[in-house]
């Protein structure tokens, strides 16, 4: 076996192993060799001056005797752009302006920070408020929407050395000298509407209803915490709750409404125009103009009722403004025709659409009637009447509704079933009925007294418990129903109701959970909770009592 090597031949005695040739060089010819090493031997040429290298610069040949090569050029080039950018970064924050806002953190300090800005700002708008002078004017309202009033013509009230109320002087600085962020902040301005909502939007009056209806200066403050407590709950897209959205987005901005936090309030304003605007494209893109992100589900009925009533409320407060509010009208007139062509022949309304086989819950062919349900649609109504819009067919289902009312009381004198073990008893929704007769219907004090007058029996052997019988639903309704009939029967129920709702707050503003008797009248949710009871914080001066309205029913308008 040859290895290639011409020293060592077969001949020499060697004997290569098999398979050794895999580790040898490779087989060169011998010319080839030869060729190379003469190549390699043969005498430089000599390169004439011309193409000679040129001379080395100085600074090369400094830096060459220095040490210097590309690994201290490398060096050197890093240092400088790192002196470069620290300078560029050095100047941008000499130049960067004051931010004009902090953002919330977790820390006390983070909070506290926010908290003095705010009211500095809040402080700064509020002096140009009352610098500038009132104004009167007449606007017309586009077709596009109702209008906001501008909060910068509307004057505050002055604050004064401090109020009395129930007999404790209470400082205005405890109201007008924080920031939202406590939940204390006063309403945006003076409101100009409707007389019916005038008890809501002065921070005076309000301390003056609270006194002259047996409030205390704690339910003002409990309505802001909670107020504070709705601001930090919404959703990115304007909502709020988790489930059944509409009816808590709805429920949610009557409560900020109940307290004349509007669009335009200079702490929950952002809140409100979000929450509005989910409402508003909730009716805009679904079929009928119903309000729900369900409009098949059996809820959707009480949704499309508590986020109309919500519309009617906001366009009821600015449709004399100055500020567009697109398409709150349209979605608002909307739903309530849609209420009012879903009146059964009852005069009630129910669910059972999508039984029946219909796109929408609603189902007014249907023949029986829901009272729990048509609470939320009346109310809608009651709102519809109050804007002094003319809707077709808005005063006729009015007068159904009362009639149907009528219908549901019983001899006992409540509304509802008779048997306490039933869904719909008289003991759960009486005040429901009262309340519907009492601010819609004309002509009906001899029911009303009778309907008052089975609730005050029945809550005084049972009477109002956080821990045993809270009902959060039936609450809603009794403590209006109470409320509107004024004098002896409201201090009766007021002395239950106010230390049960107030006693039940905790301290980041929310309310505990109570303990029911009636499943139906729970309030699990806590979105729902927190706005049961601030609808019912905010009873003493939300609306005025039928009887000191100085107007007629809005049933003979």
């Amino acid at each position: 076996m040859s290895t290639h090597d011409p020293h060592h031949s077969s001949e020499s005695g060697h004997q290569v192993p098999p398979g050794w040739e895999r580790f040898q060089p490779p087989h060169v010819a011998e010319p080839v060799l030869q060729a190379v090493m003469v190549e390699e031997s043969a005498p430089q040429p000599r390169i004439p001056p011309a193409f000679s290298h040129p001379r080395t610069p100085a600074w090369l040949r400094c830096w060459r005797q220095m040490g210097g090569g590309s690994l201290m050029l490398s060096i050197a080039v890093h240092v400088g752009s790192l002196l470069l950018a620290g300078l560029f970064i050095v100047g941008s924050q000499i130049v960067k302006p004051e931010v004009d806002f902090i953002p919330a953190g977790v820390s006390k300090a983070s909070k506290e920070a926010a908290r003095t800005l705010e009211y500095r700002v809040s402080t700064k708008n509020h002096a140009t408020m009352m610098r500038k002078p009132p104004q009167s004017r007449v606007v017309v309202e586009p077709s596009e929407g109702p209008r906001l009033m501008n909060a910068y013509d509307m004057p505050l009230p002055d604050a004064g050395p401090g109020i009395v109320v129930a007999g404790v002087k209470v400082s205005t600085q405890v109201f007008v000298g924080r920031s939202s962020l406590d939940g204390l902040g006063p309403s945006a301005a003076v409101f100009r509407g409707p007389s019916i909502f005038s008890g809501r939007c002065s921070m005076q009056t309000r301390l003056e209803k609270l006194r002259q209806n047996g409030g205390t200066p704690e339910c003002e403050l409990a309505v802001s915490r909670s107020l504070a407590w709705l601001q930090s709950q919404q959703n990115a897209d304007g909502s709020w709750g988790r489930t059944n959205k509409a009816a808590m987005t709805g429920l949610t901005l009557l409560c900020y409404l109940g307290r004349c936090e509007t669009p335009e309030s200079p702490f929950y304003g952002e809140n409100v125009r979000n929450g509005l605007l989910y409402l508003v494209e909730l009716a805009r893109r679904n079929p009928h103009g119903l309000v729900s992100e369900q409009p098949l589900a059996n809820s959707a009925t009480y949704e499309h009722g508590i986020a109309t009533y919500a519309l009617g409320e906001l366009y009821s407060f600015y449709r004399l403004g100055n500020s567009s509010l697109p398409g709150l009208r349209e979605a608002f007139e909307k739903g309530v025709r849609l209420i009012i062509d879903q009146q059964n022949p009852r005069g009630a309304w129910t669910y059972g659409g999508k039984d029946a086989g219909l796109t929408y819950a609603y189902n007014k062919e249907s023949s029986s009637e829901d009272l729990s349900v048509s609470g939320w649609q009346f109310q809608a109504l009651k709102a519809a009447k109050h804007t002094g819009l003319k809707i077709e067919g808005l005063d006729a289902a009015i007068k159904r509704c009362c009639d149907y009312l009528e219908s549901k009381q019983t001899k006992d004198g409540g509304f509802g079933k008779t048997n306490r073990d039933e869904h719909y008893n008289q003991w759960s929704l009486t005040g429901c009925g009262v309340l519907g007769l009492q601010t819609l219907a004309d002509h009906k004090a001899t029911a009303v007294k009778k309907g008052i007058r089975f609730l005050r029996e029945f809550l005084s052997s049972e009477p109002l418990d956080w821990e045993r019988n809270c009902n959060l639903y039936c609450w809603y309704y009794y403590t209006q129903a109470f409320f509107q009939a004024g004098g002896d029967d409201w201090k009766f129920y007021n002395s239950q109701f106010l230390p049960q709702i107030l006693g039940a707050q905790n301290a980041d503003g929310s309310f505990k959970r109570g303990r029911p008797n009636w499943p139906a009248g729970d309030a699990a949710d806590a979105i729902y909770r927190q706005c049961l009871c601030t609808l019912q914080l905010e009873v003493y001066y939300r609306y005025l009592k039928v009887a000191d309205r100085g107007e007629s029913l809005i049933f003979e308008r």
